[in-house]
């Protein structure tokens, strides 16, 4: 509620007209609130883009009087305006996003809004003392009782049940919230003693409290597996490395859910990402695989629209492996191709269509033997895609001239080559388009541009490069940060290895070490070497602890010799290896697809060096 309600008024008023099965308009009462406009259900079942009649407007207009607003009102025709609605009306209550309006939704559309929704801070009504009085029946008692006055107490009070019914502990009261305290209030089932048993909350793993920023393996993959099953976008996905990406959705979920922002997992994290993240207590056939789901493919549950990183690229190269098409290849964005690859792979074998990965999907996908015919899908570091920053060709030619007659200033024109100007521009369609602003052109901006995905071309230095040996001793971890912000409105050139002060870094390729940097009062790098190749591209290692004895400017070294140890010299908070790509000696490119193509985190031992 926006306005403060005199608590001697009576109950809001809710009003349902119901005229041949299809709704009137919504009613604006005295009071200054608006009626639910009721609707049949099997009037708007099966409703879907291109539908038009008085059953579209019906069911726009109780999209609209439930909050949902529908751009260009209920005008009778379904189109993507009424399908935005539709999924957003979806999300609130907890329902997977479908194309059709399913039988769940028809129903959850059709079902009165209880008058205790939308209440929120600062209201004072008879709904808020219902509220109060619902909250101290399961056991959640606000200070100060049911006194109609929705305060701090009232706030925690309900933060403290969302959070022990695992949904969002947003302090308001969403129609997913006034469903559970509907439910919770009715007679609790009795315990052993004989006493009613209250809403407990999820249990936890206290082996994830007090993971920070630097911090990698299993416990840091199983974290992030919490903060993506909560819905929250996670750059890399579950890639095991607590980095700044990491941290920040962290502090993002601190926030939102009213606890202590440390970026850091504190028992309170943990409690309130346990509650938020669906799990299942379902034990029916419909929900729990016959089978575990295989450790190699456990990586993959909880995936969903907008994850990226590795775990992506797996998910997509299985989906092709058994001849699923994903538009795009294993780029490892999880965009609407994707969504719609993992879609039709559920439907196909019968699984309800969510386009998230659950257990059930990802042992399906296990399980499934793959076509004799299917061709060998890419590799991690697939060079499918749109252009990327560096690359000189057609493909980046193509980008450019869509910018350019979508309206948006390319400096330079449709030059081919992927620099500064480019990724500028790519900002300037991504910022007025509403997209996620990165700079690199991923599934959405691409579709928004109109633009198909190529494989970059032979010479194109992404497609060149390639390294012989990882260049840190296991176990590490890292993430994609390619043009990460940093201090003095810098880009992140390279990818951060993140390793054990100490560990042995190794060099990637045959080549002569051709610059060495000693740490200094003030330098960025700190300790650095520059490993320099015949075509004069070359790799920049930084924040070396120490430099290996022999490493000096003019050595040769071959792929795998040990050239210095992990650090944290220079501009660095916690020991890792920065590290860049720079083809034929030009400008950096993004090293994470190449460094990813042989991921050595997991190799402890030293590599064989060739005599």
């Amino acid at each position: 509620m926006n306005s403060r309600i005199s608590p001697r008024l009576p109950r809001r008023l809710t009003a349902k007209i119901l005229i041949s099965g299809f709704a009137v308009s919504p009613i604006v009462m005295s009071m200054g609130t608006t009626a639910q406009a009721a609707v049949s259900v099997s009037a708007v079942q099966g409703l879907t883009t291109g539908s038009s009649g008085e059953a579209v407007t019906a069911l726009q207009e109780a999209l609209i009087s439930r909050g949902i607003a529908v751009k260009g009102g209920a005008d009778g025709h379904f189109g993507p305006m009424t399908l935005s609605a539709l999924h957003q009306f979806q999300r609130s209550v907890g329902l997977p996003e479908t194309s059709v309006v399913d039988e769940a939704t028809a129903v959850a559309i059709g079902t009165e809004v209880s008058p205790m929704t939308g209440l929120r801070y600062g209201a004072i009504s008879a709904e808020v003392k219902a509220l109060q009085e619902a909250l101290i029946a399961v056991g959640f008692p606000p200070k100060g009782g049911a006194d109609g006055e929705f305060g701090r107490a009232t706030e925690s009070a309900l933060k403290a049940f969302q959070s022990s019914v695992g949904i969002a502990a947003t302090g308001s009261v969403d129609e997913v919230t006034a469903g559970h305290l509907a439910g919770a209030v009715s007679p609790a089932p009795a315990s052993s003693n004989g006493t009613p048993s209250s809403v407990q909350p999820a249990a936890i793993d206290s082996s994830l409290v007090g993971l920070k920023y630097g911090d990698w393996g299993q416990k840091v993959t199983k974290l992030q597996k919490l903060i993506l099953a909560t819905g929250a976008a996670l750059k890399g996905g579950a890639d095991g490395s607590f980095g700044r990406v990491t941290e920040a959705a962290l502090r993002e979920f601190q926030n939102a859910n009213g606890l202590a922002v440390t970026g850091t997992s504190t028992d309170e994290t943990i409690v309130a990402l346990s509650a938020a993240a669906p799990v299942s207590s379902d034990t029916s056939a419909s929900t729990v695989p016959a089978v575990a789901v295989p450790e190699e493919f456990s990586k993959l549950v909880g995936l969903r629209p907008g994850a990226l990183g590795d775990s992506v690229a797996a998910l997509q190269r299985r989906l092709l492996d058994l001849g699923i098409t994903v538009r795009g290849g294993a780029d490892g964005i999880f965009g609407p191709a994707t969504d719609n690859a993992v879609k039709a792979f559920q439907t196909a074998r019968g699984l309800e269509a969510t386009g998230i990965v659950d257990d059930t999907t990802a042992t399906q996908l296990a399980s499934d033997a793959a076509p004799a015919s299917t061709a060998p899908s890419p590799a991690v570091g697939s060079t499918v895609g749109y252009g990327v920053y560096g690359e000189t060709s057609e493909r980046v030619a193509a980008l450019q001239r869509a910018l350019i007659d979508h309206g948006i200033n390319v400096r330079g024109g449709a030059d081919g080559e992927f620099g500064s100007a480019t990724s500028a521009a790519v900002i300037a369609f991504q910022k007025r388009e509403g997209l996620q602003v990165t700079g690199v052109v991923n599934d959405a901006t691409a579709n928004a541009l109109g633009l198909n995905s190529s494989v970059a071309p032979a010479d194109s230095p992404v497609a060149t490069v390639s390294l012989a040996v990882f260049p840190v001793q296991g176990m590490c971890g890292f993430s994609d940060t390619w043009h990460a912000a940093r201090s003095g409105g810098r880009l992140h050139v390279g990818v951060d290895i993140i390793a054990a002060t100490g560990k042995y870094l190794y060099a990637v390729a045959d080549g002569t070490i051709s610059k060495v940097y000693v740490d200094k009062p003030g330098s960025l790098s700190g300790n650095a070497i520059t490993l320099s190749q015949a075509d004069g591209t070359y790799f920049f290692y930084a924040h070396l602890d120490t430099i290996a004895e022999g490493i000096e400017v003019g050595a040769t070294v071959k792929a795998g010799q040990i050239i210095g140890t992990v650090g944290m010299t220079g501009n660095a908070g916690t020991p890792h290896l920065h590290f860049e790509v720079h083809p034929n000696g030009g400008a950096a490119v993004n090293p994470y697809p190449i460094v990813k193509a042989i991921d050595g985190c997991a190799m402890t031992e030293p590599p064989v060096v060739a005599q």
